[in-house]
């Protein structure tokens, strides 16, 4: 690949007949493209360029050189592209299921995958999670998002974590506690409650009163949104408190309005998996699975923003 870099580096200078408009083409410097001509001219052993102050030649060997080069890289050219489109048969499309919200690392994800795969078409579909299982299991979703609380992932499908936050308390700007670094789930036990609904966050409602019950209350629930924006609105009304894992994207949207304070516990924590079905023949999905392996969340500078908010 080197040997080809230096020959469309080659070829660039050859058209132009200019080291700066080439480097400026090619998007490099001008001292990397004059290292790749040198390198090139010592790998053959001949010159292949004659440079003046006012002006840039072709040796003969450097026109012969141009010459077969530019029909070998139109060869390498078509190969590259046939390879590409050889991928459109076999694959298709990837049909993704969302939460509505991954938009702290999908985007970046998305347009990575399509720069490596532009042939493959992505179906994206926000949804509730219970919907998003159902799609999974027969098929007609390939990938899918959950959220899990605490720190074990569980998951009837195969599952990567994908992104882990620590979980904030949701107060109107107004309360006693607004401007608290963190507090214990047992200093809110007379608080009114606001959760999403079961038939959106499954798992959330679940969690929340097992670990009020750990705690030795029981919490008052007053609402239950399908929503986040509606629990969000209600928060902010001063209808009740909530919870949710720390979004920066949030964070900006909702820093007038409702204050978001750090839930104390070594399980406050909360997590987004990818999913998918193991017997799921789709070839893309490991393609798709393994951008993830580089998806690291930085818990320190989650809280220093959470605390600057």
């Amino acid at each position: 690949m080197e040997d080809i870099r230096h020959l469309r580096s080659f070829i660039c200078v050859a058209q132009h007949l200019n080291f700066t408009r080439a480097a400026e083409h090619l998007y490099m410097s001008q001292s990397t493209l004059s290292k790749h001509i040198a390198e090139l001219e010592e790998q053959l052993g001949v010159q292949l360029f004659i440079r003046t102050h006012h002006a840039v030649h072709l040796t003969p060997q450097g026109a012969t050189l141009l010459e077969e080069s530019s029909r070998l890289m139109a060869k390498i050219d078509e190969l590259f592209e046939r390879t590409r489109k050889s991928q459109i048969a076999f694959w298709g499309t990837l049909k993704i299921g969302c939460m509505g919200t991954e938009h702290v690392f999908l985007p970046k994800i998305l347009k990575h995958f399509r720069a490596l795969y532009p042939h493959i078409k992505l179906d994206i579909q926000v949804m509730p999670v219970p919907m998003i299982n159902e799609a999974l299991d027969c098929q007609e979703l390939d990938i899918g998002f959950n959220p899990f609380l605490g720190n074990e992932l569980t998951s009837e499908f195969e599952v990567r974590e994908v992104r882990r936050a620590r979980l904030c308390f949701l107060l109107p700007r107004k309360h006693p506690y607004a401007n608290r670094y963190s507090l214990d789930l047992a200093e809110l036990k007379q608080e009114d409650f606001i959760l999403v609904s079961p038939t959106t966050f499954p798992i959330g409602r679940e969690w929340f009163i097992h670990q009020c019950s750990l705690r030795g209350f029981t919490p008052n629930i007053v609402s239950q949104p399908a929503r986040i924006e509606t629990l969000f609105w209600q928060v902010t009304a001063g209808l009740g408190i909530s919870f949710w894992s720390f979004d920066p994207v949030f964070c900006q949207m909702l820093r007038h309005s409702i204050s978001l304070v750090a839930m104390n516990g070594p399980n406050a924590y909360g997590n987004i998996g990818i999913v998918w079905k193991s017997s799921n023949p789709n070839p893309v999905i490991p393609l798709f699975v393994k951008e993830f392996n580089g998806v690291k969340t930085n818990m320190k500078t989650q809280l220093k923003k959470l605390q600057t908010v």
